[in-house]
């Protein structure tokens, strides 16, 4: 197969999907021919030579390529692509509503609220302030004092239009991996995430050395285990995700699961948290792109 992997972008994550982009090259490399298009610098080379291309793989992280306009593009240009689909990016995306889809499959948030400026945004306890479509900890806050609420609200709104508010939970930070073998979706090791600060922010998440530990497969007890597997998979099945997805989550010290948030393209760097997961798990992810890519030229071909 001839491959396009489209990346870059023009997120405040546009750097987070250059990394991924090379390991997704990587784990392809000699099981199909590649061609990189960094966007939008590329865009109408890519364009020009769409239909040289069996598939699309988009690398992209954030706003403009992990929130469905991309997809959407891809669609109206009759282009099969891998990852999901439109609406279930948009969802993905739009952390507000991807907290109504928990809700609706049984899985529980902490109680959140958005705001557009900081004057919408009430201080009851201590809270995190994040951008309503960002990612990879990008301008989000812990707030754990009235005072600091309206300058934690400020910075996310430099990201975005809206600002998430949610109530802070203690405890520790997993995440699962859901991906999908012949369209049935299968729950990946858990990963636990101990942040060397307590914040596991951009720097820890893509700085190589000890800002972080991410224990995989977790050590936690087996029903701990199956509900945060269960939890993610609800949320992929929710939101229509296809192909990958990965879920985290916060669970406090009576054991409480709380979803914070699902990634419809996760990063995939080779030290990111879905390559490790499919890793540990005994299976190899230029595999299951290889797969994902054949899966989606038929889904495309049937759909004519």
């Amino acid at each position: 197969m001839n491959i396009a992997i489209l990346t870059g972008g023009e997120s405040s994550e546009r750097q987070v999907a250059l990394w991924s982009a090379d390991y997704v090259e990587e784990s392809l490399r000699d099981r199909v021919q590649t061609t990189r298009f960094v966007l939008p610098e590329q865009m109408k080379d890519f364009i020009a030579q769409r239909e040289n291309f069996d598939a699309i793989i988009p690398v992209l992280h954030g706003r403009g390529g992990e929130d469905g306009v991309l997809q959407g593009f891809l669609k109206t240009l009759g282009i099969p692509f891998v990852f999901s689909g439109v609406e279930a990016h948009a969802v993905g995306m739009n952390k507000a509503l991807a907290k109504q889809m928990a809700g609706a499959a049984g899985v529980q948030t902490a109680p959140w609220q958005v705001a557009r400026d900081s004057s919408q945004a009430a201080f009851t306890s201590a809270c995190v302030v994040k951008p309503l479509h960002g990612g990879s900890t990008i301008a989000t806050t812990v707030v754990r004092r009235p005072e600091e609420l309206e300058a934690a609200v400020k910075l996310a709104l430099e990201q975005n239009d809206d600002a998430l508010v949610e109530t802070f939970v203690s405890g520790r930070e997993f995440t699962v991996g859901i991906i999908e073998e012949q369209g049935v979706p299968v729950a990946l090791p858990v990963i636990e995430i101990i942040a060397a600060n307590g914040n596991f922010d951009f720097d820890a998440k893509y700085t190589e050395g000890k800002m972080a530990q991410e224990i995989c497969p977790a050590q936690i007890p087996i029903d701990l285990r199956a509900r945060l597997q269960a939890s993610a998979l609800a949320m992929h099945q929710v939101i229509g995700a296809r192909h990958a997805s990965r879920s985290d989550f916060i669970v406090d010290v009576q054991g409480q699961e709380w979803f914070l948030e699902i990634n419809t393209i996760p990063g995939m760097t080779k030290n990111s948290l879905l390559p490790k997961a499919v890793r540990a798990s005994g299976r190899d992810f230029g595999d299951l792109l290889v797969t994902w890519c054949e899966e989606a030229k038929r889904r495309q071909h049937g759909s004519k």
